[in-house]
């Protein structure tokens, strides 16, 4: 398969990169500007603005039509107290917006991106500690920001896949992601089992979710 994977100088999209290539996919990979990554030899890198609509139907065309867009932006934070806010608040807007123009200018349908678990309709499954945590951190901004995001891609028309893992860890991959019905205790998941799952989503004829909570501790 031919894909486009966003956000490639992140921990997860690093790992989408690099399980993707190992799977024999084409790969070409977008990262902003200023970010530092290095990425395998068969990987096309492209550096640019994510909001910039142009590019990123750069991204999604270079060697051909890509086959799936994935997605693996998210905000950066000074830190989680209350006061914190996004480095750049309207970023997760600003690009999906430009994502599902470029997708629907160059004919590519399918999408799958990266939310968290407690975002939308799955706040009902995270404990109350947690529920409580968002609300008195700057995870509140984000979770809005995210959830806005989920919107734009419902609304879209496109095929689309947003995955909401729990907890992101650095372990390695477990190859044991069920989607959770319900939390309890610490739920986790390494963010390689994250790129496992969103890969595996993309190598089937259509996507069978479209808003997973998935976790390996805790379902």
């Amino acid at each position: 398969m031919k894909l486009a994977i966003l956000g490639a100088s992140g921990g997860i999209g690093r790992l989408l990169v690099e399980q993707a290539l190992a799977r024999g996919h084409e790969v070409t990979a977008a990262a902003r500007g200023s970010s530092q990554v290095t990425l395998p030899p068969k990987a096309t890198l492209l550096r640019g603005d994510l909001e910039d609509e142009a590019f990123v139907r750069e991204v999604i065309t270079a060697g051909g039509k890509r086959d799936v867009v994935l997605s693996a932006l998210g905000h950066r934070l000074p830190g989680i107290a209350p006061w914190h806010k996004p480095e750049r608040p309207a970023f997760l807007q600003r690009s999906t917006d430009a994502i599902v123009g470029a997708m629907k200018a160059a004919g590519v349908s399918r999408v799958i991106a990266i939310s968290s678990g407690g975002v939308g309709d799955s706040r009902e499954i995270i404990p109350p500690v947690f529920k409580m945590f968002v609300a008195l951190s700057a995870m509140k901004t984000v979770f809005a920001s995210l959830e806005d995001m989920e919107q734009r891609y419902l609304a879209s028309g496109l095929e689309v896949c947003i995955v909401r893992p729990s907890g992101l860890t650095d372990e390695p991959a477990t190859g044991r992601v069920v989607i959770a019905k319900k939390y309890a205790g610490r739920a986790t998941i390494p963010r390689a089992d994250v790129a496992a799952y969103m890969l595996d989503q993309c190598e089937k004829p259509a996507f069978t979710e479209k808003t997973p909570s998935i976790t390996v501790t805790g379902a």
